[in-house]
């Protein structure tokens, strides 16, 4: 029997509310969210700092277009320059640090998928099991990519083919490789194999016993109620940010024992 939407969401709450037995191991994911959000940050003000650099350096060269003679090469400028390492700086320390975050924080997901007490110990394999989840996740979002990427160069000026083939074909395949992929990653955390996560009957299956549309309405509505908490978190004036960074460990653990409800329920269905 699959189990119900508000069934699932009161049981992974109330898994996630005993997940730790100190508030340590609480502290130390909030540290590893912070500095994914501090990641993050740095990532953005480095694209920022360098489109602005960017349009600082093409302005003056638009403006003297129509007199060449006084055209002076403003990259030359040692302003420029500092603002452009700063930039580049930030944006590779930032995306260096958002991904070593991230690994771990998708190889502490493996652990909420499998189930049982929480522990944050051999941090080696949850690193390793972070890297290989996100190549999962990596393959089953190639076929959206590549087909995307090859509709661009299409007729976009055709309404048709823009709606039809450029929007709504891509769309249904991003929804499909998301729903075989999160399903993917819970069987691989499961059984500990990363072919597992490539057993597309057994997933098949496991999504048939669930019911597309059901699995899909799941998806949307708890990533609805996730966006509306986190909106709330947003709109404290100052503490805001920091709420959220502190309320993310809760809300993964909740979303990700979600779906791995999801997924035990509709297993008799394959083992049968």
């Amino acid at each position: 029997m699959v189990m119900g939407f508000s069934e699932n969401l009161q049981n992974s709450m109330e898994y996630a509310n005993t997940a730790f037995k100190t508030f340590g191991s609480w502290f130390v994911l909030i540290l590893l969210y912070a500095v994914m959000f501090a990641g993050t940050v740095m990532l953005i003000l480095g694209m920022i700092f360098l489109m602005g650099s960017l349009i600082a350096v093409s302005a003056p060269m638009i403006s003297a277009a129509a007199d060449p003679a006084m055209m002076t090469d403003p990259m030359m400028d040692p302003a420029f320059g500092i603002i452009a390492s700063i930039s580049v700086f930030l944006f590779i320390l930032g995306t260096i640090v958002t991904i070593f975050a991230s690994i771990f924080i998708y190889g502490f997901m493996m652990r909420v998928y499998r189930g049982g007490e929480l522990a944050l110990n051999n941090w080696g394999k949850m690193f390793v099991e972070g890297i290989l989840a996100l190549i999962i996740l990596f393959i089953y979002m190639i076929p959206y990519t590549v087909v995307s990427t090859i509709t661009v160069l299409g007729p976009m000026d055709n309404m048709a083919y823009l709606i039809i083939v450029a929007i709504i074909i891509p769309t249904i395949l991003l929804i499909i490789s998301m729903m075989v992929g999160m399903m993917g990653v819970i069987k691989f955390a499961k059984e500990e194999s990363f072919g597992a996560a490539f057993h597309f009957n057994e997933l098949f299956s496991i999504i048939a016993r669930i019911g597309w549309l059901r699995y899909l309405g799941y998806m949307i509505l708890i990533s609805l109620i996730v966006s509306v908490a986190e909106l709330v978190l947003l709109c404290i004036p100052f503490a805001g940010s920091v709420l959220l960074v502190a309320a993310m460990p809760f809300i993964v653990i909740v979303t990700s024992r979600f779906f791995a409800n999801l997924y035990d329920s509709a297993m008799p269905a394959v083992t049968e």
